[in-house]
């Protein structure tokens, strides 16, 4: 999930803020310095600002391999992936990852361990139990592999299945438009086409071409409809774009599919501000802090609200120029 600007820049900490500026920037080792400075003292870090340094610093080693990785420097690219592991997130994707690198590495039987820890954590993720079972195969474990392809055979039909029985359903009920929609998550969807489109769509919101981000966004969502991030980063290109009412459409999606998550709802907020939707804004801000008190920039958006000083009109944003 990914904040905008201006919520960032509402970051109560110094070292989180700067290191969230790096991130943004790519500029990964940079931001791990200063998130690290900042979870040196975490005791006198709000917890949300806790949180961010260490979502962040995860993200900044993560991404930080992945570059290595597409370099070819493969071994650093394991040794930034078991670093991200370590600071404890949580992200079965790290573990993937790091097992399918470990794997081109030669590594076999950590990539069997990494494998198993991605479908520890989320025994639901269909690609790492995949992997495991090519990686058990390869290892000549014939028990271990028969049972990771079991696993996949279920889950693949699962994600058929599912979505089927909710497709007819809903067309029996008349609800052709909802029909629709899970009968293109059974026989359409195409996560790793989506992944690239989201991956295209992020490197252009980072050049600052925002229609251009758009497209991709919209791309992966016809893939992938019921990803939370993929509305969330359209909202971003939307919000920037200055197309509010998109924007908040989008993050009203987002943070609908995705109802754990601060971010989208943080977005939410701010672009109702933007829309000067203001009573529907402070709403979202009321809501955050219920379930979030120290978050900072709900705090000081919800108290510039309040105070009935109304925020500045927001300056015109670049589109589609590199920085």
């Amino acid at each position: 999930m990914r904040l905008l600007k201006e919520v960032r820049n509402l970051t109560e900490n110094y070292h989180v803020k700067s290191g969230m500026f790096h991130y943004f920037r790519d500029e990964y080792r940079q931001a791990e310095e200063f998130f690290r400075k900042a979870l040196k003292d975490e005791d006198d870090l709000s917890d949300a600002d806790r949180r961010k340094a260490r979502h962040y610093l995860t993200l900044s080693l993560m991404d930080l391999a992945a570059r290595l990785h597409a370099g070819g420097d493969l071994e650093q690219a394991v040794e930034q992936f078991e670093r991200a592991a370590a600071v404890g997130i949580g992200f079965p994707d790290i573990h993937f990852r790091l097992g399918t690198t470990l794997e081109q590495v030669g590594r076999v039987e950590e990539a069997i361990a990494a494998y198993g820890e991605a479908t520890s954590i989320q025994p639901g993720y269909l690609e790492a139990w995949v992997a495991l079972g090519f990686c058990q195969l390869r290892a000549g474990h014939v028990e271990a592999t028969a049972e990771a392809f079991e696993k996949a055979r279920e889950l693949k039909i699962q994600l058929i299945d599912e979505p089927h029985a909710r497709a007819v359903e809903l067309l029996r009920s008349g609800d052709a438009d909802g029909a629709a929609e899970q009968f293109h998550l059974a026989f359409r969807a195409a996560p790793q086409l989506s992944d690239e489109f989201r991956r295209k769509g992020l490197a252009l919101l980072g050049e600052e071409q925002f229609e251009a981000a758009v497209e991709q966004f919209e791309k992966a969502l016809n893939l992938s409809p019921k990803y939370p991030d993929l509305h969330n980063f359209r909202g971003i290109a939307l919000f920037e774009l200055e197309r509010f009412e998109e924007a908040i459409d989008a993050f009203g999606v987002s943070a609908k599919l995705g109802p754990g998550y601060l971010v989208p709802r943080l977005n939410l907020a701010f672009a109702l501000v933007a829309s000067e939707e203001f009573r529907e804004a402070e709403a979202v801000l009321e809501g955050i802090l219920k379930d979030d008190p120290s978050e900072p920039a709900a705090l000081a958006k919800l108290e510039e609200l309040r105070s009935g000083r109304l925020p500045e009109k927001r300056r015109p944003a670049s589109r589609d120029t590199t920085r």
